[in-house]
């Protein structure tokens, strides 16, 4: 009998934007897992991490559903197909998803595609439509699936919860990433749903991030995130533009391209920052690792968007802490579990350019609080934010899944309640 594999369902793979599952598929591998990734998107146009070409399983991109020959797909000789598809359209239709029967579509391929490929379970990052896909496949007959709870998924106000509450309950298990996001959850989700949350932070790789001993670039402040609302770029321009007015000589890198690139850069323009911030746009690890190594201090200014959407456990101050780079944050969501509550890191009220410009000027002036904050960073990246580690936790989960999928005389999957 062949060993059930392992699959991870993403909406697009790869994605510069995305380490947390890079780091997590190079962390299962390194155990033994033996993966094939399904990408439900083609993947951007974008720098590719060096990382990348270490990955060993195998990528398969899925035709849009508008391909997918729905028919030959039902009608392949499993006569409880069918029946199978009436049941889920009969159980999804009252949630109203606008996408349900192109997702049917795309769930019917990909039950054939991992019985193919011998896969006993699915793990989805976000409780999207991949998500959904997933557990429309586990509906069918084929895999259970885990996922991955993040923040757009599960904090926007166009989240339906009833759907999300489906999602996990029907899941073996679901991962989210900080305590913040467990209570959030336990406030949104039935019983039933709530006992298959489970909490693990992402892990970075602290070897390839180790400080090397270089001299730091005075007043150099680096942020790095998608050019997003909730990632606050707009008040960290704030607060550059109070330090120059300040008199201060700093300047600043941004690392990473989004939808509101050209409003940033009209800010900018207007507080008279062009010559002082350098938008860089999205960079692979290397080059970011090179700029967390040579930076004075990192600032993220995170904030709650107008649509609910925040970060829960943005990975980048993760790294940044693992390189020994003092941090500006906000306490949003899980920002005061990366930070230790403000011993690994300074918390500054959100929406706030004159906190941000303060906290900023107290690290930049204060080489010893740099190298305090550096020191207790790295202890914290070290107890809670380790690749290896947290690798084993999720690894010891799946290997469950797998082996209840491959118990004799029992269905390597069942349909959920």
């Amino acid at each position: 009998m062949t060993t059930p594999r392992l699959a991870y369902l993403l909406k697009k793979f790869p994605r510069t934007s995305e380490t947390f599952i890079l780091n997590e598929l190079l962390g299962q591998e390194a155990l033994g897992a033996d993966i094939t990734v399904f990408s439900r998107r083609p993947p951007d146009d974008e720098p590719r991490h060096p990382q990348l070409a270490r990955l060993r399983a195998r990528s398969v991109l899925l035709p849009p559903s508008r391909e997918i020959d729905a028919w030959s797909e039902l009608f392949d000789g499993d006569d409880a197909l069918v029946p199978a598809v009436r049941t889920v359209i009969a159980t999804l239709k009252p949630y109203g998803h606008p996408r349900l029967p192109s997702l049917l579509a795309e769930a019917v391929l990909l039950r054939r595609l991992l019985r193919e490929e011998s896969v006993g379970h699915v793990h989805a990052h976000f409780a999207t439509d991949g998500a959904l896909v997933a557990h429309i496949v586990h509906a069918l007959g084929g895999p259970g699936y885990s996922l991955t709870l993040h923040a757009k998924d599960i904090y926007r106000t166009t989240v339906d919860a009833r759907l999300l509450d489906r999602l996990v309950a029907g899941s073996a298990f679901s991962v989210t990433v900080c305590d913040a996001n467990v209570r959030h959850l336990a406030g949104l989700l039935s019983p039933s749903a709530v006992a298959r949350v489970r909490r693990l932070y992402n892990g970075v790789d602290r070897a390839a991030l180790q400080p090397d001993g270089r001299e730091r670039d005075a007043g150099h402040v680096l942020s790095v995130g998608r050019l997003v609302e909730k990632k606050g770029f707009h008040v960290l321009i704030d607060a550059l533009a109070l330090l120059a007015e300040a008199g201060r000589d700093v300047r600043a890198t941004f690392v990473g391209e989004g939808e509101d690139r050209e409003v940033l850069v009209q800010r900018l323009a207007a507080r008279g920052l062009p010559s002082r911030v350098s938008l860089v746009g999205a960079l692979p690890q290397d080059a970011v690792v090179e700029l967390l190594r040579s930076a004075t201090v990192f600032a993220l200014p995170c904030l709650v968007g107008q649509d609910g959407n925040r970060d829960a456990l943005p990975t980048v101050l993760l790294e940044a802490l693992a390189a020994g780079l003092p941090c500006v944050s906000t306490p949003v969501t899980g920002i005061p579990e990366i930070l230790d509550a403000g011993r690994a890191g300074i918390l500054v009220p959100q929406n706030d350019p004159a906190a941000t410009a303060a906290a900023l000027a107290r690290l930049l002036d204060d080489a010893a609080l740099r190298e305090e904050l550096a020191r207790a960073g790295r202890a914290h990246a070290q107890r809670c934010f380790d690749l290896p580690t947290q690798a084993r936790t999720l690894h010891g989960w799946f290997t469950e899944a797998l082996a209840a999928a491959s118990a004799p005389g029992r269905a390597a999957c069942t349909s959920p309640a």
